[in-house]
């Protein structure tokens, strides 16, 4: 049996994923681990959420984890993860560590970028980017959002800090950037079969390109709408470093299959399936987790419609409208004449603005709304599922 766990971890990733290894007993992964507290909803995805969950696992000290993995450097999907490293890094007999990690997998910032290019006007420390992409300097842009982003950074280099302490660097059994390549191999994870779909090298070389330009603007003034766009950039499309960094990959174990796609585009995804050599017709999955909580700049037509799955998860609280009631109603429009569901980490989601739908043309101002209106609007055999209040997770158990 494998269960996948989306646990509360409001605008953020923070996933479990339990299965049976080649011994019969059960493997666990921890995949991101969500942002930092939420004053206003008052809870810490570290403290509240993901370790009392961990406990719930296994009381025991030391709960093994077969794989760690943080898919990119953002607050919401890194800040629990290096919360439990550093307490890792910490550990002592009185105070013994909550998991052992078998492997970790995280492109660090430096690892993805490359080293500042021959001729960069600045430096590429966290301090010289926090002051060249500061909140004040970025008009018409979320100004939490974008602070976020570049504490992420900082973040991304404890982490790997923390990784180093605790001889997890490397990427094990990648031995290396965790990228996908034309002619890869399968990785093995104690009874899983891995493939890497993210990011694409096509997508890094395009990153580093434009980084290494931005760097070598000779005026603060450029280097700072450079670096803007290429971290909180306001355009329809997703084309932010972090998110089109993320490592994306496809889990196959115990007859299952299910894809893993932190914040990546979802055209990435797809391409990378067809250069790949894993197929050009519509594949069929038994779970996705949609890309960037449900997003609309990345839950393209192509990727919702590519990707023919039993179960969809969104993981959002409504933080910057994710997910976007348009994701929503495309995965039900493609999908809902036949079983499916969609699960939902959390159901008090409302949009700033009211959402006129596709079919059927009712107005919604929030997803519990949506989703009774897209039953009308698409009667069938798929169904809805939101994380209770008094659970922790959304659980989808592939039998």
């Amino acid at each position: 049996m494998v269960v996948l766990e989306a646990l509360n971890a409001l605008a953020g990733d923070c996933l479990l994923l339990r299965y049976p290894g080649p011994d019969g007993k059960e493997r666990l992964w921890i995949v991101d681990g969500g942002p930092r507290r939420d004053a206003g909803k008052g809870i810490n995805v570290w403290s509240d959420v993901l370790l009392p969950r961990l406990k719930e696992i296994n009381p025991n000290p030391r709960l093994p984890v077969a794989l760690g993995m943080v898919s990119h450097i953002d607050d919401d999907h890194i800040n629990g993860i290096q919360k439990l490293t550093d307490k890792l890094r910490g550990a002592t007999a009185v105070n013994p560590a909550d998991v052992e990690f078998a492997r970790f997998w995280f492109n660090s910032f430096d690892k993805l970028v490359g080293p500042p290019p021959a001729g960069a006007a600045v430096d590429a420390s966290p301090a010289s980017l926090q002051s060249l992409v500061a909140p004040k300097n970025l008009p018409g842009v979320d100004d939490e959002h974008a602070t976020m982003v570049m504490q992420s950074v900082a973040q991304g280099n404890a982490l790997a800090s923390d990784l180093r302490a605790l001889h997890l660097e490397g990427n094990k059994p990648v031995n290396g950037f965790v990228s996908a390549k034309p002619g890869q191999k399968k990785y093995k994870i104690e009874g899983a079969d891995v493939t890497v779909l993210g990011p694409v090298q096509r997508r890094l070389d395009k990153l580093r390109e434009e980084w290494a330009k931005a760097l070598k603007k000779t005026t603060k003034e450029a280097r700072q709408a450079a670096l803007q766009e290429l971290f909180v950039p306001k355009s329809k499309e997703d084309k932010s470093v972090p998110n089109l960094s993320s490592i994306v990959v496809l889990v196959e174990t115990d007859g299952r299959r299910l894809l893993l796609t932190g914040d990546a585009h979802g055209d990435d995804i797809v391409e990378a399936w067809k250069e790949l050599g894993l197929g050009n017709q519509p594949a069929k999955l038994d779970l996705v987790k949609m890309p960037h909580h449900g997003s609309i700049r990345n839950c393209t037509k192509p990727f919702v419609e590519f990707f023919v799955a039993d179960h969809y998860v969104f993981s959002a609280d409504g933080k910057h409208d994710n997910p976007d009631a348009p994701t929503v109603e495309a995965v039900v429009k493609f999908h809902g004449a036949r079983p499916m569901t969609v699960h939902f980490t959390n159901d008090d989601v409302a949009w700033s603005k009211a959402y006129e739908l596709e079919k059927g043309g009712e107005k919604v101002r929030n997803l519990k709304e949506l989703i009774a209106e897209l039953h009308a609007a698409y009667p069938g055999p798929w169904h809805d599922n939101f994380r209770k209040a008094a659970d922790k997770s959304v659980v989808v158990t592939l039998p």
